[in-house]
């Protein structure tokens, strides 16, 4: 596009048409001595260059499937590949243009070629541009490939769209500069004002998007975590452009704005190094002191060491109340991994043996009921 931007349109001084073109304001016309040989030496080596381009894109093509071991050469050698069939022909043609100057300019061809030379130059360099982009696109992907994180797979194809739509519109927008600059500054103008408008009716739209971004680059979770967020709690199937799909715990599938999604508390269940569970074992209100003692070390002792334990999360258990109808004992402990099904059977368990131990030893448990969560 460098190429394009030093090419002035028709009509402005010849001397600065374009630097491989030369200072047109010296070309001295001339017939040429044959026509058909003049127009033949251009077909020719423009289709050679064609033709060596498309060879060049099936051989580097292929060239780029022996390095499946580095996505990055990978993509470098085929994005030159399939850049050449442009690039070639079009610098090719300026090529001619400029051996040829004296011969158009005797046919007044000059200035129309040496437009139409730079318009194709300025299309070939978007080209090469829109395809060279996979390089910078396989090291994202490599980059997001070694992170646990799932949703930087989601986060690069989502930015390869925006950059190369991108490039289609700025190389477009710079071919018509070139063709005709007041089309270009009206056109840029209605794109602007196209754009404000499209930001005005869309502000849902651009909401969701900037949420699903600030999602991303956060990451308070990843795809398959369990996650709660105040009023729902669920597995996150999916995160789009618009909103992120949860997997609720009864089986529901919960859509959310991701924009609504950005701004809540978000507490990821999943993430968590352990699991802390509490429970209050009531005692019956006429049970002895030496009783009560008696089942708060009984407790004590089945949490010792238990399953799960570390040392840094010693368990708890404390006689914590008379209440004015049970003595209450209340007991934490914290299991290691967080794993909730195995935590859930250990708990089970635990139950048990503390309501089959003081049944053993005579101590009897309140009215209401065996052990609450509280």
């Amino acid at each position: 596009m460098c190429l394009a931007q030093t090419t002035p349109l028709a009509g402005q001084p010849s001397a600065a048409r374009h630097f491989l073109v030369g200072d047109l304001s010296k070309v001295v016309a001339k017939a040429p001595e044959d026509w058909g040989a003049v127009l033949l030496d251009g077909f020719g080596l423009i289709l050679a260059a064609a033709l060596v381009g498309w060879v060049a894109n099936l051989g580097l093509r292929w060239l780029s499937t022996q390095f499946a071991y580095s996505p990055i050469a990978k993509a470098a050698v085929a994005a030159a590949g399939k850049a050449l069939p442009a690039i070639l022909p079009a610098y090719t043609l300026l090529f001619l243009i400029r051996n040829h100057a004296a011969y158009l300019a005797h046919v007044g061809w000059l200035d129309f070629t040496v437009l139409a030379g730079a318009f194709l130059c300025s299309l070939a360099h978007t080209t090469a541009v829109f395809h060279l982009l996979a390089v910078p696109i396989a090291w994202a992907r490599k980059v997001a490939d070694r992170t646990e994180n799932k949703l930087d797979d989601i986060l690069v194809p989502m930015f390869a769209t925006f950059i190369r739509l991108a490039v289609v519109l700025v190389g477009a927008f710079k071919a018509i500069s070139i063709v005709d600059p007041k089309s270009s500054d009206a056109i840029l103008g209605l794109l602007a004002g196209a754009v404000v408008g499209l930001a005005f009716a869309s502000q849902d739209t651009i909401k969701n998007f900037f949420g699903a971004v600030m999602l991303i680059v956060d990451q308070p979770f990843t795809l398959g975590d369990v996650i709660n967020i105040g009023s729902h709690e669920g597995k996150v199937e999916s995160l789009g452009l618009r909103s992120t799909t949860l997997m609720l715990l009864d089986g529901h599938r919960l859509a959310i704005p991701n924009g609504d999604l950005a701004t809540r508390p978000i507490v990821n269940l999943t993430r968590r190094d352990f699991i802390r569970a509490q429970y209050v074992v009531h005692l019956d209100p006429n049970t002895p002191a030496e009783k009560v003692k008696a089942a708060a070390d009984l407790i004590r002792g089945l949490l010792a060491g238990h399953e799960g334990s570390q040392p840094s999360h010693p368990p708890l258990v404390h006689v914590q109340e008379y209440g004015e109808w049970a003595v209450n004992i209340r007991l934490m402990y914290w299991y290691f991994p967080a794993q909730g099904a195995r935590q859930l059977e250990f708990n089970q368990q635990l139950l048990l043996r503390i309501g089959e131990q003081l049944q053993q030893a005579d101590i009897r448990i309140a009215a209401p009921g065996g052990p609450q969560n509280r």
